[in-house]
C-alpha cells in the first residue's frame, strides 16, 4: 500500500512539473543593427580611409545588464522577465558604432573593442551612454557623451552631448530593439561628421 502511495506521488509530481515547464513562456533575445550601406548612403564629403579605434563603450550598471530596460514614469526602471539582449549591450553598442562608422567614413579599419584595434589610429571615438531606455509604446531614448581624439597621442580632443530619441509604433520589444539600432544611427552620423572635420595628422 505504502509502495502504491508513493507510486502515485511520484507520478502526480511529474505530471505536475511536465505542466510546469510547458506553461513557462520562452525568454526572447535580441540584438542591435547596424545600418546598411542603402541607409547609410555616400560618406559625406570626401570619403577618409582612416583608421579609427572605438573604445570600450561606458554604460551605467543599471543599463549594463541582460534584460532589457524599460522606464515607468520618471524614476523608476523596469527590468523584462523574458526579453533579454543576447550578449553584453556595452560591446553591441561598440560594434554597431563600429561598423556604422566605417559605412559612414567609407573606411575598412574603423575597429570596435575587444578587437585587437590599430596601434596607430588617426583617432580614437571614446562613448558613455547616459541614458538607453524607453517608454513602451512612446519613444527610446539615448543620451551619451562621446570624444573624438586625434592621433596614436590622442590629442585635440573634441567631446559633445547627443541627446536623441525615437517613436515607438507599439510595445513589442522587438519594436524597442529597431529603434534602439536607429539611435545608434544618429549618434554615429553625429561623430562621422565630426570625424569628416577633423584633419588627419600622420607622421
Amino acid at each position: 500500500m505504502n509502495l502504491m502511495r508513493m507510486l502515485t506521488l511520484s507520478m502526480t509530481c511529474s505530471v505536475l512539473v511536465l505542466a510546469g515547464c510547458a506553461g513557462t513562456p520562452p525568454t526572447r533575445f535580441y540584438t542591435l543593427t547596424p545600418m546598411t550601406q542603402q541607409q547609410a548612403g555616400k560618406p559625406a564629403g570626401e570619403a577618409k580611409k582612416v583608421a579609427v579605434n572605438i573604445s570600450p563603450v561606458e554604460i551605467p550598471d543599471s543599463l549594463n545588464r541582460m534584460q532589457i530596460v524599460t522606464r515607468e514614469g520618471g524614476n523608476e526602471l523596469k527590468l523584462a522577465d523574458l526579453d533579454r539582449w543576447a550578449g553584453s549591450i556595452a560591446e553591441n553598442i561598440a560594434v554597431v558604432l563600429g561598423e556604422n562608422l566605417a559605412q559612414l567614413l567609407g573606411s575598412e579599419q574603423v575597429i570596435a573593442f575587444p578587437r585587437v584595434q590599430s596601434s596607430m589610429p588617426d583617432f580614437t571615438v571614446a562613448v558613455r551612454v547616459l541614458q538607453f531606455d524607453c517608454i513602451p509604446g512612446d519613444q527610446a531614448r539615448l543620451k551619451a557623451q562621446w570624444t573624438v581624439l586625434s592621433g596614436a597621442e590622442r590629442k585635440a580632443s573634441i567631446t559633445r552631448i547627443s541627446s536623441i530619441s525615437e517613436k515607438l509604433g507599439d510595445k513589442q520589444y522587438a519594436t524597442m530593439a529597431a529603434a534602439f539600432s536607429r539611435t545608434l544611427e544618429q549618434l554615429s552620423g553625429e561623430i562621422a561628421k565630426e570625424i569628416q572635420s577633423l584633419p588627419v595628422e600622420r607622421k
